[in-house]
């Protein structure tokens, strides 16, 4: 019954997901490369790949090593081509949850609105827990992973809530919830590594940190549009039936 809107979704978050990648190459890439100078620097053991320098909330950018003369047995696209994997698969994620919450609550997604839900998206996914945890780059102390994800994925269950009952919800009561539902995870701390000295300049790391976020804020943009573009010529008579 809803193929239709499903099979938009899913273009619309490919879509978005193919403009993300020349992004990560203009933004995000170069100082990824700078940060891997200062990881060689203290020897073969911090080996990264880029995934582990960017947020958990972002689609992970997958940057070339200037110095690999091979490509890594876990990159078998090679590093742009797992890149454009990567952001394929989020985008099509992002936008398929993106495109259920709003069938769970009885709103559509138009060409007029849709880069509200884009920003909406933004927001919940990659603005509200970098307030808490920075997207890191090679060489930077971080705590365990597993732990940082927890924490991310309990931030964004409490940020959409909050985000919910501010912006959906009229009673003075659900707007209150709503901030202290956003303000929580925050107050409880993000987990952070136990030795947080670090080789890469602070203001590398701040200005990665700024341009993770513009560039995920580009994407969620992107997505926001094409969804509602996508679903309001495809899919709109078949919500409507």
């Amino acid at each position: 019954m809803l193929v239709k809107y499903l099979l938009a979704t899913i273009v619309a978050g490919l879509f978005a997901g193919i403009l993300l990648t020349p992004a990560m190459y203009v933004r995000n890439v170069p100082l990824i490369l700078h940060a891997e100078e200062y990881e060689n620097a203290g020897g073969p053991e911090h080996s990264h790949d880029a995934a582990g320098a960017t947020s958990e909330a972002a689609p992970a950018a997958v940057a070339p090593h200037e110095h690999e003369k091979e490509v890594s047995p876990a990159l078998p696209f090679g590093r742009f081509g797992n890149t454009l994997l990567i952001n394929l698969v989020a985008g099509a994620g992002f936008a398929l949850i993106t495109g259920a919450a709003a069938l769970f609550l009885g709103r559509r997604i138009t060409l007029q609105n849709g880069i509200y839900w884009g920003l909406a998206g933004f927001f919940i996914f990659n603005l509200a827990p970098a307030f808490s945890l920075s997207p890191e780059l090679p060489a930077m102390p971080a705590a365990d992973l597993a732990t940082r994800q927890a924490w991310w994925l309990i931030t964004v269950l409490l940020t959409a809530g909050g985000v919910y009952l501010i912006v959906l919800r009229d009673e003075i009561w659900a707007k209150v919830l709503g901030i202290a539902l956003i303000v929580a995870p925050h107050v409880y701390g993000a987990p952070e590594a136990d030795d947080l000295t670090s080789s890469v300049p602070p203001t590398l790391a701040s200005e990665f940190a700024v341009s993770t976020l513009a560039t995920n804020l580009f994407f969620w943009v992107v997505l926001g549009t094409a969804l509602g573009w996508a679903i309001q010529h495809y899919a709109q008579s078949e919500l409507d039936a």
